[in-house]
């Protein structure tokens, strides 16, 4: 089973400022979704969880719809760590209705 993100909207939430530690400005640019998660058991959530997914500074938005996370949005860190920057990819509505 993966995980289904919904994105409900378009809009785009951005942020800026100047970092206290750098003095350098920054954007961030973000846009609201929803993650249809499973508990530690492997039962689906009643209902999903909102999170943020982060855009990169000239990435387009996500269109409303369902995506699920894209396998190259994982990699190993600088420290040797498993990370994540959240890729998303578009899955259509059979997939949605099979899961």
């Amino acid at each position: 089973m993966s995980i289904k993100i919904e994105v409900s909207s378009a809009e785009v939430l951005t942020k800026s400022g100047i970092a206290a530690k750098t003095g350098k400005p920054y954007t961030i640019r973000e846009q609201e979704a929803y993650a249809h998660t499973v508990s530690q058991d492997g039962t689906p959530q009643k209902y999903p969880s909102r999170i943020k997914v982060m855009l990169k500074d000239n990435q387009q938005p996500y269109a409303p719809g369902f995506y699920t996370i894209a396998p190259e949005s994982f990699f190993v860190d600088r420290f040797d760590s498993l990370d994540i920057g959240l890729i998303l990819r578009p899955i259509n509505a059979a997939a949605v209705k099979a899961a």
